[in-house]
């Protein structure tokens, strides 16, 4: 993979914003020729600079109207592989990190309401491998890692 110059990031910085946008229009906003810009988009696309493409689905169209960060503590000696692939069964976990600091996971989860965080809270205190979780709800968003 090579490194992004500027071009490169003034490309991928639109793209993060606007990935349905033209080769025309993405040209314009970098001010590059069209070809200049699709054959660096493929080239960074080749070497998994840009992993995908995928549409940004507001989490209330299925009913997830409640978003929370819960940190979780395994128990000492706990499978950490099996317990990661207990979390991927669960939709409403949006996103998991195995992290520093005094958690052991990270979780930002999306619910149906106060019941399913409720619910998925209950899930993971039943596991076996978990010691201890904290929920937090999330207010509000004030910067997603999305739209840098």
């Amino acid at each position: 993979m090579s490194e992004v110059d500027q071009f490169d990031a003034r490309i991928l910085g639109v793209l993060e914003k606007k990935g349905r946008i033209s080769w025309a229009e993405l040209s314009g906003e970098v001010h590059l020729s069209p070809t200049a810009v699709a054959d660096r988009v493929r080239r960074m696309e080749r070497e998994g600079t840009i992993r995908g493409y995928r549409a940004e689905i507001d989490p209330a169209a299925y009913g997830r109207t409640t978003r929370a960060v819960i940190e979780v503590g395994l128990i000492a000696g706990a499978h950490a592989e099996e317990f990661e692939m207990r979390l991927r069964t669960r939709d409403e976990i949006a996103f998991a990190a195995y992290v520093t600091g005094s958690s052991d996971y990270s979780l930002q989860c999306e619910c149906k309401g106060s019941d399913g965080l409720d619910a998925l809270v209950r899930w993971l205190r039943a596991d076996p491998a978990v010691a201890r979780t904290e929920t937090r709800f999330i207010l509000r968003v004030v910067r997603d890692g999305v739209n840098r």
